[in-house]
């Protein structure tokens, strides 16, 4: 319906978008000036960002421009798990296996890695995506996981995402350590008020739409409703358009933006 009234070519407003076409906002160009920085140097990032800011999407496009022939990422979603499973995720993603023992869990995950980087000249990149959800003993481990021949070398790159509060578990006195071992910490912003309005010209673009369909009104009511989080952004113009093409609405403004707000 939305796409056949606005004429569009594809459904502006989705989350599977690719990694060419994400909104390069001054915080998503940092990010990626971030990220290759840390492809180059290796150890440990952390990203953290407010939910639904575009943390895993930034990443996915990072992954998504690997050179294959140089780089192996790995993505680790589930966060909620004890030191043991912990362990074994990791060993399965890395080497395929998962031995009971803790002490050959630690050897499989090193050895893993340092195959990849010495037999099949490739680097590791390891994703802990939800990272906030992570028992504060599975900081201990990922310390020790990543330390290489007496802490002399970083031959894989850690990539810890997740929630604000990361940082506040982060700075935790328990954790002084594995602070200090974080090579990079980098937070995701929200987009502005003019980002937002580009943000939202930029997804109809996408979708074969050069012409306005929010008015001025329209758009300000969305960055107040939002705070500029793309994720909301996305639920908010889906909404609007949705009545805008029930209604038969070539311009949508503030009446369209609040009442889809309160179905949010």
């Amino acid at each position: 319906m939305i796409k056949t009234f606005y004429n569009f070519k594809t459904l502006p407003f989705q989350k599977n978008i690719g990694s060419e076409d994400i909104f390069p906002s001054t915080a998503s160009k940092e990010l990626f000036q971030r990220l290759e920085y840390m492809k180059q140097n290796r150890g440990l990032m952390m990203v953290t960002g407010m939910p639904g800011t575009g943390k895993t999407v930034h990443l996915r496009a990072f992954v998504e421009k690997l050179n294959p022939n140089l780089y192996k990422s790995f993505y680790l979603p589930l966060a909620t798990v004890n030191t043991m499973d912990f362990y074994r995720q990791l060993a399965i993603s890395l080497a395929g296996q998962a031995p009971w023992r803790k002490a050959e869990l630690f050897a499989v995950i090193q050895n893993a890695i340092k195959d990849y980087v010495s037999n099949n000249r490739k680097l590791p990149i390891i994703i802990f995506d939800e990272a906030h959800l992570l028992k504060h003993d599975n900081f201990y481990e990922l310390q020790i996981i990543s330390n290489f021949d007496m802490d002399s070398q970083d031959p894989v790159l850690f990539i810890m995402a997740g929630q604000p509060h990361l940082r506040e578990k982060i700075l935790n006195p328990i954790h002084q350590s594995f602070n200090q071992r974080i090579t990079l910490k980098f937070h995701l912003d929200s987009l502005s008020k003019e980002d937002t309005c580009d943000y939202i010209n930029h997804q109809l673009a996408l979708a074969g739409k050069k012409e306005p369909l929010f008015d001025q009104s329209a758009i300000q009511a969305i960055y107040k409703n939002s705070s500029g989080t793309p994720r909301i952004i996305n639920a908010l113009a889906i909404k609007c358009l949705t009545l805008g093409a029930l209604e038969r609405k070539n311009m949508l403004t503030q009446e369209e933006v609040y009442r889809a707000s309160r179905e949010l």
